[in-house]
C-alpha cells in the first residue's frame, strides 16, 4: 500500500510538472507570410503604394513591387530573368498582358471574385489575366467653336467639315493606336485607313507629342476639336462629347507562371478587386463591347496603318 502509494505521488508530481511546463513555454512564432512580388508598368511611383501598404497592414503580408518599361519587364518574365522571380504582373494596357499570355508567361488565375466583377470583355477568355481599370477615348472640343453634334463615332472627324480644326496626339500614343486596332477590326484594314488619311487632311496642325501640348493647342484656339483619353479629357475641363460609339484599353493584373508564390498572388489579386478604384469596370453603354483583346491583336496592323497614312 506504501509502495502503490508513493507511485501515486510521484505520477501526481509528474502530471504537475508537464502542466507547469506547457503552461510556462513561449507561444509559437506565428507563421511566416511570404511576400508577394508584384511587376508592373505604372510610372507613378505612389500609385497603389498606399493600397499595398493597407493589404499588409491587414493580412501581413508584404509586397515587394518592382517597375520598369512595359516593354522590358514583359520581355524578362517571358524568358524567366526576373530576379527576385514575379508573381503578379500589373501592366497599364492590355497589349503587354496579352503578349505575356501569348508566350505563356501566365498562369490561369480561376477566381470566381475576378469573373463576376470583370466584364466578358475585359478579361482573358482562359483567365489568365483580368482588367482591373479601363481608360477610353473621348472628344474634346472648344465650345461654341466647333459643332459636334452628328459625330456617332471617330470616323466622324474624316468629314471635311472639320478641315483645318482637328488635333491630334502622336500615333504612338496608346490611346490613339487603340482607336485604329479596334476600327480595324470593326470596320476593316482598307476603310480604317481611308479614315486616317482624311484625319490627316483634316489638321490644323502636325500632331503633338503629347497630350498635353494637344490641350493647350486647344486652349489658344489653334484648332476646335481633338481625340484625347479620357483621364486627360476629365482633368483639362474641356467640353466633352462622347461619341456614340467610343473604345477602352485596360490596365490588367495576371499571375506569373513560374510564381514562387502563386496563392498569395491569387489572394492579393481578389482583394485588389474590391479596393482599386476603377473595379469593378462598368459596361458603359458608350463603349463598344469588341473584346479589348482586339487591340493587342490588331496592335502591329495599327502601327503599320498610322505609317502608311503618314500619321506620325
Amino acid at each position: 500500500m506504501v509502495i502503490a502509494s508513493r507511485r501515486s505521488r510521484r505520477s501526481n508530481l509528474l502530471t504537475l510538472a508537464l502542466v507547469l511546463l506547457v503552461a510556462c513555454a513561449p507561444e509559437s512564432p506565428p507563421e511566416r507570410q511570404d511576400p508577394v512580388v508584384v511587376y508592373a508598368d505604372f510610372e507613378d511611383d505612389s500609385y497603389l503604394a498606399d493600397i499595398f501598404d493597407r493589404y499588409k497592414e491587414e493580412t501581413g503580408v508584404l509586397v515587394i513591387v518592382r517597375r520598369g518599361p512595359a516593354d522590358r519587364i514583359v520581355a524578362d518574365l517571358i524568358n524567366n530573368t526576373i530576379s527576385p522571380p514575379a508573381d503578379v504582373l500589373m501592366t497599364n494596357s492590355v497589349v503587354h498582358a496579352w503578349s505575356a499570355a501569348e508566350e505563356g508567361a501566365l498562369r490561369p488565375l480561376l477566381s470566381e471574385v475576378l469573373r463576376e466583377r470583370v466584364p466578358e470583355w475585359a478579361r482573358d477568355a482562359d483567365d489568365l489575366w483580368f482588367g482591373t481599370d479601363s481608360h477610353g477615348a473621348v472628344v474634346v472640343h472648344n465650345t461654341p467653336a466647333v459643332d459636334v453634334s452628328g459625330i456617332e463615332d471617330f470616323a466622324a472627324l474624316a468629314d471635311k467639315r472639320f478641315e483645318g480644326s482637328l488635333c491630334l496626339s502622336s500615333s504612338g500614343l496608346a490611346v490613339n493606336r487603340m482607336i485604329i486596332a479596334m476600327m480595324i477590326s470593326e470596320l476593316g484594314g482598307r476603310p480604317t485607313e481611308l479614315i486616317v488619311r482624311d484625319w490627316m487632311k483634316n489638321l490644323a496642325v502636325p500632331p503633338f507629342e503629347t497630350e498635353a501640348r494637344l490641350i493647350d493647342a486647344l486652349e489658344a484656339g489653334t484648332c476646335g476639336v481633338a481625340i484625347v483619353s479620357s483621364g486627360v479629357a476629365d482633368d483639362s475641363g474641356m467640353s466633352v462629347h462622347v461619341p456614340a460609339t467610343t473604345y477602352a484599353d485596360v490596365a490588367t493584373i495576371g499571375v506569373a507562371r513560374h510564381a514562387r508564390n502563386p496563392d498569395g498572388a491569387a489572394a492579393l489579386a481578389e482583394w485588389l478587386a474590391f479596393e482599386i478604384e476603377g473595379m469593378p469596370i462598368k459596361n458603359d453603354q458608350h463603349v463598344s463591347q469588341a473584346h479589348v483583346s482586339l487591340f493587342a491583336w490588331n496592335y502591329e496592323d495599327a502601327v503599320r496603318l498610322a505609317e502608311r497614312a503618314r500619321y506620325r
